[in-house]
């Protein structure tokens, strides 16, 4: 027999459902086995069940526009690009008309140049033969000429002997022994030194002139340097007297004497080969009082420090910066 209710097997006799407490057969209806037991539903949780019983079903999220947000930042990130480069830009801009202002203002210094004639003083300084042909057999006239077999009466030789010869110049004390050559400034080059015959202008007036109309505001050339360099160089007033001989050596130096304008530099000496008297071996003090041998070839234009190991780079020795150095003595001095 089974219960009409839940479907459950009861046995013979029995007047209510084991189960489910349903009467069964017979039973009175509206009985129950359990009497004054107050039946109270469980509280529904906040949220339904799932299938599983007991385990709670988490509510669905929102969808999120995804592509919305990637929208907005990457506006964002624009933006910020464009601002950033505006800035850039402008500082840029800025820093190139600052630039092309002080580039404007140092040919503005140079007021008493023409510069006109520049383009002209580039051409011309092919004429001045500012280097020479190291496979030539004749010697530049942009050296001294000096005598290996006797020295001049005017100029005694001191010291004679297997150290060689010393002859005392009016602008350097030179030793020869062979084909070497030993130069030293021995101050007769300065700032009273007139270098052209005839003309009453001296070196001081002319160094006046650069530091006032040709360099930029603020610059100097560097005295001491230049005119040791040009000592050893001219050596004497009457060994080299020509005027596009003077000229040539003032350029060099000048160049020189501009490009290290900020550096200390002494120097001491100078050894030359007879045989290849375009290079010049400058023993100096610089570096804070520091000795080194400065190799430079005029002919190839090129400057080693390091006794000849280290490479100078510099533009000092462009025909455009040279034409400067050109334009300037030849105002100053008058000449034609």
């Amino acid at each position: 027999m089974f219960c009409k209710n839940c479907g459950c097997e009861v046995s013979e006799g029995t007047k209510f459902c084991a189960n489910c407490g349903a009467p069964v057969g017979n039973a009175p209806q509206g009985a129950s086995p359990v009497q004054n037991v107050q039946q109270t539903a469980p509280a529904q949780p906040a949220y339904p069940m799932n299938g599983n019983a007991g385990t709670p079903v988490v509510p669905p999220k929102k969808k999120t526009k995804v592509w919305l947000i990637i929208l907005i930042i990457a506006g964002a990130v624009l933006t910020l690009s464009i601002i950033v480069g505006a800035v850039v830009l402008h500082f840029a801009r800025k820093a190139a008309n600052e630039y092309i202002k002080d580039f404007e203002d140092q040919y503005e210094e140079i007021e008493d140049i023409d510069l006109d004639s520049l383009e002209d003083a580039v051409d011309n300084l092919g004429n001045l033969d500012l280097g020479t042909d190291t496979d030539s057999d004749t010697k530049s006239d942009t050296s001294p000429d000096f005598d290996f077999d006797e020295p001049d009466d005017n100029e005694p030789a001191e010291n004679a002997g297997s150290e060689g010869a010393l002859t005392k110049y009016s602008y350097a004390d030179v030793t020869t022994s062979g084909t070497d050559i030993n130069v030293v400034p021995n101050g007769g080059l300065n700032g009273s030194t007139r270098l052209f015959n005839g003309n009453d202008k001296d070196l001081n007036g002319f160094l006046d002139y650069v530091d006032s109309d040709v360099l930029e505001k603020g610059r100097v050339i560097n005295r001491d340097f230049f005119y040791g360099m040009l000592a050893c160089m001219l050596v004497d007033k009457d060994l080299i007297s020509d005027k596009d001989s003077i000229e040539r050596n003032m350029i060099m130096a000048l160049a020189m004497a501009n490009n290290f304008h900020d550096m200390k530099v002494e120097i001491n000496s100078c050894d030359l080969d007879a045989n290849n008297a375009e290079v010049y071996r400058y023993h100096v003090t610089a570096y804070d009082d520091k000795d080194d041998i400065w190799v430079v070839n005029y002919n190839e234009s090129t400057v080693f420090f390091n006794d000849g190991k280290t490479e100078y780079h510099s533009t000092m020795f462009e025909n455009e910066y040279l034409a400067v150095w050109m334009v300037a003595i030849e105002e100053y001095y008058g000449l034609n």
